[in-house]
């Protein structure tokens, strides 16, 4: 009988590409928040509320159902300290977990490496969208990237 145990998944869902996290995960119940995008806030009556204090997008309706139903989390006001103040240095360290040098190893693709160290498993990593991040970057290690799911297909 085959097994029903299933591997617990990390799934990391970036947004890059001007995201403006105020509007991904809002805090609608403070007046900073209208005072800070008086043009492009989301209307309170609009906003999926998590709590009192924070509340989704609209339009993340389906990450807002994972919330409610206990599979994910939002891991709210990262950073790290001694910040650069500059946003390419920020993502460096961001994606190479290396505050002190400029890193060239992903560090979600160490994880790979540890999980799969001979490589075998070509689908342990996905990355869905154009290029590779350069979290998802280390030599040796295999990533599959996806830039148009109805164009791709597993052999």
């Amino acid at each position: 009988m085959a097994s029903t145990k299933k591997d617990p998944v990390v799934v990391v869902l970036q947004l890059t590409g001007a995201n403006d996290i105020l509007n991904t995960i809002i805090p609608y119940n403070t007046g900073e928040y209208w005072d800070n995008r008086p043009k492009v806030n989301i209307p309170q009556d609009k906003v999926l509320p998590i709590d009192d204090q924070l509340a989704f997008n609209p339009n993340m309706a389906p990450l807002k159902k994972m919330y409610d139903d206990g599979k994910m989390a939002i891991i709210h006001g990262i950073g790290f300290e001694n910040s650069p103040r500059s946003h390419f240095r920020a993502m460096d360290i961001w994606h190479t977990c290396e505050p002190d040098i400029v890193g060239t190893e992903g560090w979600v693709a160490k994880v790979t490496r540890d999980l799969d160290p001979t490589g075998e498993n070509v689908l342990k990593t996905i990355n869905f969208g154009q290029g590779l991040p350069r979290a998802l970057a280390l030599r040796g290690v295999p990533i599959t990237s996806v830039s148009n799911l109805e164009n791709y297909g597993v052999l």
